[in-house]
């Protein structure tokens, strides 16, 4: 390979791509077609593919999987959203199967995907949100999943078992959900005289300092797209554009943009907190229900679902494949839910979870208004440098 290709495509793509296809993850099309999208000649993919042994076959369900060292190692490491996983569930898998979670943080999708980019392995457990499965499949980061290993997974709830963001032509599995929830808006209501049903309250000039942003370069803009009638998904410029003018004229009288503390930040009486549910009803409980309300806006919020995959570089597949199987057990979904407060993949699991958090769900009226992120491919950049305009405005 030249030095100028290699210099164009990122070499840590380019390892999970051989490696894919070195164990026949993906087929000849699949290999051919992503490692062009790096940027490498036809004559370097087809050396690179002969070296992999790469056939004319296509990889698909019916493929044998790379039989699976079943080995139980003494830690599994877990990279995790902070404050997301009860210390009683990592005792109690280390009580069913002898293997002791050591976790670590990350702050948002974006960081977990540059960790993993920049060529970070170790890790065992990934929690990437649905877009960044999507993401992170497409860059060759995770591993398929051995499904005969997970079988709690039948638990898992009909729309969460065959999401869009993780259906492929070839079969192949990438994610178990592990919680779901929604970014709307608390509201203080003892600051807020008014009935809230609208982002454009945060445009409101008599809240200027007691507006907290997420500091989030997808869900913040989709707050701006969905008040101005367009999709939190669009790839049109003009929409995104006008977006992010208007996060700047709001920039004035935003406190701060904050995704580490939405909780506390409500807690300690900021009137109006951009937030995802979970955060907002253990404010709720902290401060009473009569002082903190959940708001789903009328021109619609987004609607994620975090999920568990198993990453390149995974020095125990069997492991994680242990630890989304314990995961998808209804009392065990349940123990997580009633600890957090977001929400769980799995029906079955309602029949644990405390009565105030289902309470809380979206209306089936309220859910139609929600929007799934969605990996908007090459476009992304876009939405990148136009938080970076709003941050440095």
């Amino acid at each position: 390979m030249r030095e100028s290709e290699i210099s164009q495509a990122s070499v840590r793509d380019l390892k999970g791509l051989i490696n894919e296809a070195s164990h026949g993850r993906i087929s000849r099309r699949q290999f051919v077609v992503r490692a062009l999208g790096l940027g490498l000649s036809a004559g370097t993919v087809g050396g690179l593919l002969a070296a992999c042994g790469g056939g004319d076959g296509e990889a698909g369900p019916s493929a044998s999987p790379t039989p699976m060292d079943t080995t139980k190692p003494e830690k599994l490491l877990l990279y995790n959203w902070s404050n997301y996983m009860t210390p009683d569930i990592k005792k109690g898998f280390k009580q069913k199967h002898g293997i002791s979670i050591q976790e670590t943080f990350f702050d948002d999708n974006e960081a977990l995907l540059g960790k993993l980019k920049s060529g970070a392995t170790g890790y065992d457990v990934i929690i990437p949100t649905n877009y960044m499965v999507q993401i992170m499949v497409h860059t060759g980061l995770l591993l398929p999943l051995d499904m005969k290993y997970i079988p709690n997974f039948s638990y898992v709830g009909e729309k969460f078992a065959k999401p869009s963001y993780d259906t492929w032509p070839d079969g192949k599995k990438y994610s178990v959900p592990y919680q779901w929830g929604t970014t709307a808006l608390s509201v203080r209501t003892d600051k807020v005289p008014e009935e809230v049903t609208s982002w454009t309250t945060l445009w409101d000039e008599r809240y200027k300092n007691q507006i907290d942003m997420l500091n989030d370069e997808r869900d913040t803009p989709g707050v701006a797209l969905r008040k101005n009638g367009y999709s939190i998904n669009t790839t049109n410029q003009a929409e995104l554009d006008r977006a992010t003018d208007d996060l700047i004229v709001q920039k004035p009288l935003v406190l701060q943009y904050d995704s580490l503390n939405m909780k506390r930040n409500i807690i300690a009486g900021v009137a109006l907190v951009m937030t995802w549910n979970g955060d907002c009803l253990l404010a709720m409980q902290a401060v009473g229900e009569d002082k903190v309300s959940y708001v789903f806006p009328t021109e619609g919020y987004s609607v994620w679902v975090d999920n568990m995959c198993n990453p390149v570089g995974s020095p125990s597949p069997y492991a994680a494949h242990l630890f989304m199987d314990y995961l998808c057990d209804p009392k065990v979904n349940a123990d997580l839910t009633n600890w957090n407060q977001y929400s769980s993949p799995i029906p079955e699991a309602d029949q644990y979870t405390n009565k105030f958090i289902l309470d809380q769900l979206p209306t089936p009226e309220e859910l139609e208004r929600g929007e799934f992120l969605n990996d908007v491919g090459a476009f992304g950049r876009n939405y990148t440098e136009a938080w970076a305009k709003v941050k440095s405005a």
